[in-house]
This record gives C-alpha cells, structure tokens and sequence, in this order.
C-alpha cells in the first residue's frame, strides 16, 4: 500500500546508520496491499493487518514483541538493531504510550530511531467498518502534532497509511 512519512529528530547520519532497516519497513508496508475489508489469515481489519505485518517482519528476520522494561511493562511490535517499531491502530490515547515507550527507550539506550506506523485517516482506511469502532483511533496527522509539540525529541519516522495501493 501507499504511504506517507514524517522524519522528527533524527540527522541525516542516524538515518544513514539505519538506511536498511527504514527500507525493510517501507518495502514491508508496499508489500500488504490495501482493500476496504482487508483479511488475512481467517482474520478482518486490524487483527488481519497486524498478522500480515508479523509474518512480514518475521521473514525479515525483526524481533517480535520486544521488551524495553518489566516493570513498567513496555512491549513494541517489532525490533532490529536499535529500530524500534509499532504499529498503531488503537484508540487515539495510544500514541502517547507509543511515545513514551520510544522515549523511555531512547533515554535507557535500547534503541536509537523509533517508528511509529498509523492509518493517515481511520474512516477511509477502514470504510466498512462501523463508524463508533474507529471514531477515536490513532491516526497519522494526531501522531504527527503531538509528536512535534512535545518537548522530548526521540528520533523517530512516523508512517501514515494511505487506503490505495
């Protein structure tokens, strides 16, 4: 599917760094391809998406729900090398868990670029969905303020996905 990013905080030499990694992920996404009712193994929606995105990740060899901390318990979608990777398509208030995760993450040196990956508008991305179940969800342009008016800089790419392929 189509997709659209945001770079925040990260040097041209961080990127550098992890060219290979931000490609896996950006091949990853053009991989799934997008459908109004999007299944994938006998499931619909998110829980079809998420399963597509593990089975991809896995080929490539990312860490699956990795651990940042016990206690608080802190658990990410995908990790390689010190990419860090979550896939949002929960309630809006998720996004701040995500950030703090990435921050917490960063400060204690388990990973030095975060990638959060959200739907850019819940009510395309998902049309035949009923309307309550996505009203609040995490959504790329929400992600893209509060992650640049808070004041804690963690590099970090977010990735809005487009409902076209």
């Amino acid at each position: 599917m189509k997709f659209e990013t945001e770079v925040l905080h990260c040097s041209k030499y961080l990127l550098n760094t992890f060219e290979n990694e931000v490609n896996e992920v950006k091949n990853t996404i053009s991989l799934i391809k997008w459908k109004s009712d999007f299944g994938y193994k006998n499931s619909l929606h998110q829980t079809a998406y998420n399963k597509n995105f593990e089975d991809i990740f896995g080929d490539l060899e990312w860490e699956q729900k990795p651990f940042l901390s016990e206690s608080p318990k802190l658990i990410g979608d995908f990790r390689k090398n010190a990419v860090f990777v979550e896939v949002q398509f929960g309630n809006s208030s998720t996004i701040y868990r995500d950030f703090y995760k990435f921050q917490y993450g960063h400060r204690n040196g388990l990973l030095s670029l975060s990638i959060l990956i959200v739907p850019t508008s819940p009510f395309k991305f998902f049309p035949n969905r009923d309307k309550k179940s996505i009203s609040n969800m995490a959504e790329y342009h929400l992600a893209k303020r509060y992650f640049t008016i808070l004041q804690i800089q963690v590099p970090t790419i977010i990735i809005g996905l487009l409902p076209k392929n």
